[in-house]
């Protein structure tokens, strides 16, 4: 009786802190998410016009050969890394060779600083 007494008091007491507002929040809350979570079931769950005889042989074969086609792309050297096949354009074309070295500057042409911009004459700086 005892046990009792003190489990209802301690109800009671708890009773008073729980709002129904608060409850009633919380249901609205859960129920949006259950619909949100059935629409996506609902949406995964869609036919997409797919045969009902489908044989699965079949598919593992294809899946089988697949696989068996990208193990001998993944050892084999890529299209794109493979050297050219095709014959050597610049000597069809008759292309003159490219320039080796430096090329002389003309005396009429200002000197260039290592980032290659022109020098400032030092006649000029302003002190």
């Amino acid at each position: 009786m005892t046990a009792m007494k003190a489990a209802n008091k301690e109800l009671k007491g708890m009773m008073k802190t729980v709002r129904i507002e608060d409850i009633d929040s919380m249901h609205g809350e859960m129920m949006d998410l259950m619909d949100v979570s059935n629409e996506i079931q609902e949406t995964l769950g869609r036919s997409y016009n797919v045969p009902d005889d489908i044989d699965e042989e079949e598919l593992m074969g294809e899946l089988d050969a697949l696989e068996a086609d990208m193990d001998f792309e993944s050892n084999s050297v890529p299209s794109y890394l493979q050297p050219d096949k095709e014959t050597d354009l610049d000597s069809e074309l008759n292309l003159p060779a490219a320039p080796s070295g430096h090329a002389a500057i003309p005396a009429n042409r200002q000197q260039e600083d290592e980032l290659g911009l022109p020098t400032v004459p030092h006649t000029s700086i302003r002190t």
